[in-house]
């Protein structure tokens, strides 16, 4: 019966510091020896305040490939005259290179029957980017309503670097926070920091530098009279680090 009864009170402790690790683990804390590992967090929602609009330009011919680089050539240079009138700087503006290929054109009617037809098809893209979302959204109308209707937008902050490093700080500061409680809890308190670093995704769910709310704005192929939509753009920056603290 001893026996029986010591067994008990082993499952017992075993029980209890199971359950005491995995209580102090999903607080984001850990604690090792003369040692305590922390968790932390701080999340920032910040507003966009640059875009980059592009002007996705596609053409083609089934006979001419000279055909192909006319067009582009009149459309590329009708774009940038657009964008010199609208006082839009060179150095905002980003011409990639003409690509043309011959493709095969699987669509009902091509060849008959359905045999395929061959054509010549040109891509090209001409980016602009805006530090002003009052001005990028002028251009956008303009361009939309002039026939340049295969429009995408992609949005940003400009101060990023910034706001990672304020963000740092302050999960360094709640990590100390959230130190100074647990420690208080088992009566100890911090002597120093050992170590800090950035923690890993497996670490904590959502790890996550910085997410985009929103971040596009896409084509005018459906209305290209409508208005510009006034949704406001967003982006999340989290910033989660893992701080080993010695205990006193």
């Amino acid at each position: 019966m001893s026996s029986n009864f010591t067994h008990c009170r082993l499952t017992s402790v075993l029980l209890f510091l199971v359950f005491g690790f995995c209580s102090i683990y999903n607080s984001g804390a850990q604690s090792t020896d003369n040692h305590l590992i922390v968790l932390g967090e701080a999340v920032e929602e910040v507003p966009a305040d640059q875009a980059t609009l592009t002007v996705n330009l596609s053409y083609t011919d089934e006979k001419d490939i000279t055909l192909v680089y006319e067009q582009h050539k009149g459309a590329r240079e009708r774009l940038v005259a657009m964008l010199t009138e609208l006082k839009v700087p060179t150095k905002d503006l980003h011409i990639l290179q003409l690509l043309v290929r011959k493709e095969r054109d699987y669509s009902m009617g091509g060849g008959g029957m359905g045999q395929p037809t061959e054509k010549f098809k040109g891509y090209q893209r001409v980016s602009v980017k805006f530090d002003d979302l009052k001005r990028y959204a002028d251009v956008q109308q303009h361009l939309a309503s002039n026939g340049f209707t295969d429009l995408s937008t992609v949005f940003s902050v400009s101060k990023q670097r910034e706001i990672e490093l304020r963000l740092f700080d302050q999960a360094v500061a709640n990590a100390k926070e959230k130190a100074d409680r647990l420690a208080k809890a088992i009566s100890r308190s911090i002597k120093r920091i050992v170590r800090i670093g950035e923690a890993e995704e497996n670490e904590s769910v959502g790890n996550i530098r910085t997410t985009a709310l929103n971040p596009y704005m896409t084509n005018y192929l459906a209305d290209p009279m409508r208005p510009v939509a006034t949704i406001q753009q967003t982006f999340r920056s989290a910033a989660i680090v893992k701080v080993v603290y010695e205990l006193n």
